[in-house]
């Protein structure tokens, strides 16, 4: 099986326009624009009767009230009141559909874009900020459901409105239209330098917005350090440096709003004086009732340009929210490996064969010409201080980053040539902290997966010896564990992360520095579960506390990234080297 790029193969596209980048989204909720249309429909019903009242106005006013015809006016009010009752109908018809459009494409978006997240290479992944995902997620697409349940919509009821306005306006009066027509090149110029300026504050924001949220969830997410230190006015000022720049775009966007908002008010007093002139000076009205319906219609008229100037600037904020998408939308699918390969079905050995390391690719490495051979079945330490590359081992070994030279071969078979899911399926990694989500005990051991089986799930909470704490919780395995595992000790939480890694039965166990933080009593329990496996799987364990790999079938003692000695512990100890001093200095207590 070949490995896909980790990467993810980024397709470039060239949005020349807006237009390129709608139609492209677009693509997206084909399956729903049937419902949009329903909803299109219903509001340019709503739009025409909306035009006729001032027309049945001017009737009645000029055929009814002219000639005290009641019968006349009688005929024309029974006309309009079904009108208002026709756009309540239209209204809920169109408000109904364009919700349930909305909801539809948010969460078809939403789990498209959570789908790519997820499936990103570990690499790829932490090249952005956590709070920056969190705002592709939620922000960005929330943009699109405005772009197409409020702002599209809207300008395409503004521009009928504006259509149809003129269409009745001719049929009353034609100088006075065509004074109106005069007015909406002035408009267009207005938002063609103004949209100028718009989208670039709309891309501010969002950015700012991504930055804040990201500098948010670091900060909270490390708040007991921050206040152990009392470092809150310091955290505090690195704060404030990010929000003043979501400040400052917010007032770029603020100021170009409101310079732009004043000269479309503008030009409506403008018109009406301009009308007002002209009706004296050409004569060309003869009828109260034209006079009343032609206001009525220049209200109407303006309305839609403001709601157009409006909604254009909403158009460049759904834009740019569309934009930081699209590289998403835009990567090609990753193929997630749920099985294990034939040729992996059962493990022989493990190599590490010259294994150069570094992170940046440059002459820094954190492993150096790292050589190491692990049969099946066999139980190997690797000890030393921090920073001598021990986790990035393990990081290697599971796929999350490719060695830089050398290579790593299970069975034989070099690993750079699969996907990492499929290594994933190999190893159980047991991490130095225990991660639980909000939920149960249950939902913790299986990560929530319904097909394991409770036999299995209660078989691997024996293994780790949380079996009989369990059953005396009142609610058993359904207990909820609280956010991030707070209603449980630190020494059950760790327990609980051994057995989720236990219940998958994966060939090889990957403990990071599992017994670093717990107590001596779970060290014991987890040091028990040890054995109990041993043999049935290829164990590599990466020990802050040396006692943990003193019956290990092999220790290796690292520095730096290079291999320093090597051998059983009693051979260690023997040699007097690094390890013995190590040891020596627990044992001491120094």
């Amino acid at each position: 099986m070949k490995r896909r790029k980790e990467g993810l193969i980024m397709k470039k596209r060239n949005f020349k326009n807006d237009w390129a980048l709608f139609s492209y989204i677009t693509a997206y909720i084909k399956p729903y624009l049937g419902i949009l249309l329903l909803a299109t429909i219903a509001l340019a019903g709503n739009l025409v009767l909306l035009l006729l009242r001032p027309y049945l106005t001017k009737q009645v006013i000029d055929l009814g009230f002219a000639t005290n015809d009641i019968n006349v006016i009688e005929y024309y009010a029974v006309i309009y009141g079904l009108t208002i009752i026709g756009s309540v109908l239209f209204i809920f018809v169109e408000n109904y559909f364009l919700k349930s459009f909305g909801q539809k494409i948010i969460y078809n978006i939403r789990a498209i874009i959570f789908q790519k997240i997820l499936h990103k290479s570990h690499d790829e992944f932490y090249k952005l900020p956590i709070g920056n995902w969190v705002t592709r997620i939620t922000n960005d697409v929330e943009s699109l459901r405005t772009l197409y349940t409020d702002v599209l919509l809207n300008l395409a009821s503004s521009g009928l409105m504006i259509i149809g306005i003129l269409g009745f306006m001719y049929a009353i009066n034609v100088p006075l239209a065509i004074i109106m027509t005069i007015l909406l090149p002035i408009m267009g110029a207005i938002i063609w330098v103004f949209q100028k300026f718009s989208r670039k504050a709309f891309r501010q924001v969002r950015r700012s917005v991504a930055a804040s949220n990201a500098s948010i969830k670091e900060l909270l997410n490390y708040i007991v350090i921050v206040k152990s230190y009392g470092g809150e006015k310091e955290i505090e000022e690195r704060y404030n440096t990010v929000n003043k720049g979501f400040l400052e775009a917010g007032l770029f966007e603020v100021t170009t709003f409101s310079i732009f908002r004043p000269l479309v008010d503008g030009l409506f007093f403008v018109a009406l004086i301009v009308i007002f002139t002209t009706t004296n000076i050409i004569d060309s009205v003869s009828d109260a009732g034209t006079v009343f319906a032609f206001i009525q219609y220049m209200d109407r008229f303006f309305q839609p340009l403001k709601e157009i100037a409006d909604k254009y600037n909403s158009l460049q904020s759904a834009l740019a929210g569309a934009e930081r998408l699209v590289p998403l939308l835009e990567e090609e699918d990753r193929q997630i490996v749920n099985e294990v390969p034939n040729e992996f079905k059962h493990i022989e050995s493990i190599d590490f064969d010259h294994v150069w390391f570094s992170y940046d690719n440059n002459d820094v490495y954190a492993l150096e010409d790292f050589t190491l051979s692990i049969k099946s079945g066999e139980f190997i330490g690797i000890v030393g201080p921090s920073g001598s590359g021990k986790s990035t081992l393990l990081s290697l070994l599971m796929g999350l980053y490719k060695p830089t030279k050398g290579a790593i071969y299970i069975n034989d078979i070099d690993i750079v040539n699969y996907d990492s899911s499929v290594l994933r399926h190999l190893m159980g990694y047991v991490f130095q902290q225990a991660y639980l989500f909000k939920g149960s005990i249950k939902d913790n051991l299986t990560l929530f997966d319904t097909s394991i089986s409770f036999d299995d799930m209660v078989d691997a909470a024996k293994q780790v010896n949380l079996d009989s704490m369990i059953e005396q919780l009142p609610e058993g395995y359904n207990t909820p564990v609280g956010y991030l595992g707070s209603l449980l000790s630190d020494g059950q939480k760790q327990l609980l992360a051994f057995g989720r890694t236990l219940i998958r039965k994966t060939p090889i166990l990957l403990l990071d520095e599992a017994t670093a933080n717990i107590d001596s009593h779970t060290e014991k329990q987890i040091q028990a579960s040890i054995e109990n496996i041993r043999g049935t799987k290829t164990i590599v364990s990466i020990a802050h506390r040396l006692s943990t790999v003193r019956d290990a079938n092999k220790i290796v003692y690292m520095e730096y990234g290079k291999i320093i000695e090597s051998g059983s512990f009693e051979e260690l100890i023997d040699s007097k080297g690094a390890f013995y001093n190590l040891w020596s200095n627990q044992q001491s207590g120094s």
